[in-house]
């Protein structure tokens, strides 16, 4: 489903009339509204959130280019003006690539082998050189930011004759402290790599893998992770059956199903879905400017829920944690840190795992009217797949008996279908991921409830039909972020979050074999970002894009 458009898209759009800003509750960092006639960057995604007064600085580099495919050290030192505690910590990273023939490249950022940040890059197109700025709350890694260590930076980029753009970034921490109006969180004292930076799966098998030796007197366990799809797995709900795949056509094989499993010496301990990523040269690079995709700038991780192991794992023995991705062919990069938090009244707990139910997965794939032959893959292929179960288990603290049940009910569905003939090239990719956490903790305060729901629906249709000089170009897309949390608390306190970022673009053109070029390009994009938090009020946007320029930017709920 990779497009042969690669070429700059030039043209201007109309301006809109003047847009229309409502007023934004103070919890929510919006960024700048786009004007009409942007064409670079159009944020939609809100920034984090800060407490009043004025932070410490602590710079992890300062702006620098990046050519080369080895990562690059930093020093870090916690701000001797702001010793701790704090109420909030916040990285920022500012991005910015020339005009010129660029790939988006991956962006990685860790401190003592622990991710701090994880995203993609805009790709520049020959007059257009995009900037922009990325956020993330990394207050829970208190801990770790306590103390001096070293980081890396990792972007990748080739700069030659041919790719010419140059990718410049910088980075810097911002630590909020405590006051009596805002005071600290309760952050884990532990936080601990298990990736050390990124590893790299390359097939079904691999497995990231580490040993860890925890304090005997853990109460509460997660792990952070983040597995991005590379190379082949980039496209991971394009693949298909391993028979079907064809390095002819640039056909993935594994399946359509990409997932994260974790596991406690060697039980099945949590699950997380994948959100489809898609960057900025993907699948067709006029679908993303200056609108890319959700996330695609920056990354959100998975936080697993192991406390139900925590009776199990705080015996002050080595204990095996491993991530694994099930149908990766080639390749994933996985992060994944472990964050404890400790009993402070009790030097040890004790407790055990009350039982585990979560089963493997159940997958149904139906590729009986597929067929690869010398014009390509034609026929349709199904992919069914269920996983659930429960995790539960108790603790005996300082402040009483603890139980913790963590329930997952999974369900994926993938449909393609495809054409190929000597003059039509054609496929449509239809795919549903739903993943609902039920988390149910009792204590001595009483009954607290959580329930996640996640559901990214996704739908792609490409052709691409044979011309005298070259091949007409057709792509659309639609994907949906949606992300629910509600949480009952003892006392019959609800709180809860609803995210919801939707895109829709399209994109045409004609590409000109001899003049490697794309000709009569157009294509449009709607985007809608609505979050909605109990607690702080409702931020939206929509962006309106036609012709690679805004057309128009509103902000408002709806």
């Amino acid at each position: 489903m990779i497009s042969v458009l690669a070429a700059v898209l030039g043209l201007a759009a109309p301006l809109a009339a003047a847009q229309a800003e409502t007023p934004i509750p103070a919890g929510f960092a919006a960024p700048p509204l786009p004007r009409p006639g942007l064409n670079t960057v159009a944020e939609v995604e809100p920034g984090v959130a800060r407490p009043p007064g004025v932070p410490c600085i602590v710079s992890l580099f300062a702006p620098r280019q990046f050519e080369g495919v080895e990562p690059i050290a930093f020093p870090y030192a916690p701000p001797a003006a702001c010793p701790g505690p704090w109420a909030k910590v916040v990285l920022e990273a500012d991005f910015d690539v020339t005009a010129g023939r660029q790939f988006d490249r991956t962006a990685i950022i860790h401190l003592g082998g622990v991710n701090l940040y994880y995203g993609s890059t805009m790709e520049p197109r020959r007059t257009i050189a995009p900037a922009w700025h990325v956020e993330r709350d990394v207050t829970d890694y208190a801990a770790l930011l306590a103390r001096p260590g070293a980081g890396e930076v990792l972007i990748a980029n080739v700069v030659n004759e041919t790719y010419t753009g140059r990718l410049t970034a910088s980075a810097r921490l911002l630590f909020y402290p405590a006051t009596a109006a805002t005071p600290a969180p309760a952050a884990p004292q532990i936080v601990q790599p298990i990736s050390d930076g990124v590893a790299k799966l390359t097939k079904d098998q691999d497995r990231l893998t580490k040993s860890v030796v925890l304090p005997t007197n853990v109460e509460r366990l997660v792990l952070d992770v983040l597995a991005q799809g590379q190379a082949d797995d980039e496209f991971w709900y394009d693949c298909v059956p391993d028979a079907l795949a064809s390095a002819k056509d640039d056909r993935c094989g594994g399946g359509a199903f990409r997932g994260v499993e974790v596991f406690i010496d060697g039980q099945r301990a949590g699950l997380a879905s994948l959100f489809p990523w898609i960057f900025t040269g993907g699948v067709n690079p006029y679908l993303w400017f200056p609108a890319p995709a959700p996330e695609t700038l920056n990354f959100s991780s998975s936080r697993i829920d192991l406390t139900p192991f925590a009776g199990l794992v705080n015996d002050g023995r080595p204990h095996r944690i491993e991530v694994t991705v099930p149908g990766v062919r080639n390749y994933y990069l996985v992060t994944a840190s472990l964050l404890a938090w400790q009993d402070a009244g009790a030097a040890s707990t004790q407790g055990h795992l009350l039982r585990n139910t979560l089963t493997a997965a159940r997958e149904a794939t139906n590729a009986r009217r597929a067929r690869l032959d010398k014009a390509g893959l034609n026929g349709r292929i199904d992919t069914r797949l269920a996983q659930d179960g429960e995790v539960a288990g108790v603790l005996q603290t300082s402040h009483g008996e603890v139980t913790t049940a963590v329930r997952y009910a999974m369900s994926f569905s993938n449909r393609q279908d495809y054409v190929s003939s000597d003059k039509v090239q054609s496929a449509r990719m239809r795919q549903r991921s739903r993943l609902r956490i039920d988390t149910r903790r009792a204590d001595a305060a009483g009954v607290t409830t959580r329930r996640e729901t996640l559901s990214y629906p996704l739908s792609i249709a490409t052709t691409s039909t044979a011309m005298a000089d070259g091949t007409d170009e057709t792509a659309a897309i639609e994907l949906t972020l949606n992300r629910t949390q509600r949480e009952i608390a003892p006392d019959g306190h609800v709180w809860t979050r609803t995210l919801s970022n939707r895109v829709t673009p399209t994109a045409h053109g004609q590409f000109n074999r001899a003049a490697r070029r794309v000709q009569n390009a157009s294509g449009s994009s709607v985007q809608h970002y609505r979050l909605q938090d109990s607690a702080i009020g409702c931020y939206g946007r929509t962006v309106v894009v036609k012709d690679n320029a805004v057309v128009s930017a509103t902000d408002g709920c709806r």
